[in-house]
């Protein structure tokens, strides 16, 4: 549920299509990227700020969500980066752009874990854990178990999900991952998904995930299926000086 959109579209022309039509911010199918790991070693060089500036002045309304006037980039007094600011100065509404919020549960039962076939693009007929925008009105947990019913026709309690990752893509989303461990191994597809089941950790087609987060995340979940509290992974994403993704712990 993640578009793959190149790092220079991201620094120059990433409009507001890219953000909704797909509910999910470019991270791109494991099988096209991430065929590469960068070392924790390795010296990363921060996305500059003018390609920063220029991905949040791209991707904002064209009209006024308050009144329909069409809108302006400008910088508002007492901002460091341009907006997209109300043409109307009677109105002067001023369009924040601000990262998504994804929530996603890794559910396991009796040393299985449940994975969800996707049925829509991107990445249709790949393969990864409950998870998807959190909405208004709803904590971080309740958001990851209402995707888990969705997904994959599981009830979790919200209040027994334990925090596993934290994934920064780039500025533009964040991730949080939970883990539980459920009371039957009862489910059904929902429309999103053309196939759910368990698995035992062996049996995880790693070649046939997703996205490189939903490899973090299973490989972490796997390493802590043992540990009663586990320890929270932290990865960020970043786009290099020369345009490419790289990858940082914390």
């Amino acid at each position: 549920m993640i578009y793959r959109v190149a790092a220079s579209l991201l620094a120059s022309s990433l409009s507001a299509s890219a953000f909704h039509s797909s509910h999910y911010i470019s991270q791109g199918c494991r099988s096209v990227l991430f065929r590469q790991r960068a070392c924790i070693g390795d010296t990363i060089k921060r996305i500059p700020s003018s390609i920063t500036l220029s991905m949040s002045s791209t991707s904002g309304p064209s009209f006024c969500e308050k009144c329909g006037t069409p809108t302006q980039l400008q910088i508002p007094e007492g901002d460091e980066r341009e907006r997209h600011v109300c043409g109307d100065p009677s109105c002067g509404h001023i369009a924040y752009q601000n990262p998504k919020v994804v929530v996603g549960a890794i559910a396991t039962y009796q040393d299985k874990v449940l994975l969800c076939q996707r049925n829509i693009e991107p990445c249709k007929g790949k393969w990864g854990y409950c998870q998807g925008f959190l909405e208004l009105g709803e904590t971080s947990r309740q958001g990851a178990a209402r995707e888990t019913w969705e997904e994959a026709g599981v009830t979790v309690d919200p209040s027994k999900l334990e925090l596993l990752a934290i994934y920064n893509l780039a500025g533009m989303q964040v991730q949080l991952i939970y883990r539980v461990e459920l009371e039957n191994d009862t489910f059904e597809a929902g429309h999103e998904s053309s196939d759910v089941k368990f698995v035992s950790w062996d049996e995880i087609p790693w070649e046939e995930l997703a996205f490189a987060t939903v490899e973090w995340g299973l490989e972490h979940a796997r390493d802590m299926k043992d540990v009663a509290t586990p320890a929270v992974q932290e990865r960020t994403k970043l786009i290099t000086e020369d345009g490419k993704w790289e990858v940082e712990e914390g």
